[in-house]
């Protein structure tokens, strides 16, 4: 199960990989160089009394990596199951016909028509949100704009395309 589902740069990746070999090659260093003279018999007994003391503190690392496991499991079906029910969020806008966009914007035939020809037009609403008069702008297919006044906020498709 992936929590986490954004795309991250490559080189983020990159530098998130290398921290990550990082802290594993320490912790493995520190592992080795603490455990290391438990097993070394050439000074001696095998097992000394500080042997036991060190175990006895890897136990209680141990139990308390234990008990951190179950709370972040726990907490994470727990957010599995709370977000069941918002599936019905993330599904597609239904698809509205033209008597229920007519009937959304109090639209009357002459104003859907006017929506539904080609070209650029300007769209006033009033206060309710309802579409109050439609303005079409008519240019030459030449002709370049003179300045858009469309602010075009990327989506999920074209954030893909650009990686």
């Amino acid at each position: 199960m992936k929590i986490i589902r954004t795309r991250q740069r490559p080189i983020l990746l990159v530098i998130d990989a290398l921290f990550t070999v990082l802290a594993w090659v320490g912790l493995l260093y520190m592992l080795i160089r603490g455990v290391w003279p438990l097993i070394d018999t050439r000074g001696g007994a095998l097992i000394e009394p500080s042997a036991f003391d060190a175990l006895g503190t890897l136990q209680i690392y141990l139990w308390v990596a234990v008990v951190n496991a179950l709370i972040l499991v726990t907490w994470a079906r727990y957010q599995h199951r709370k977000s069941r029910g918002y599936a019905q969020r993330r599904l597609a806008a239904p698809v509205v016909d033209d008597h229920g966009l007519s009937k959304s914007f109090k639209l009357t035939g002459d104003g859907l028509a006017q929506l539904r020809a080609p070209g650029s037009m300007t769209i006033h609403n009033n206060q309710d949100g309802d579409v109050s008069h439609v303005v079409p702008h008519y240019l030459p297919l030449n002709a370049p704009l003179q300045r858009p006044l469309v602010i075009r906020l990327p989506a999920e498709n074209d954030l893909i395309g650009r990686r």
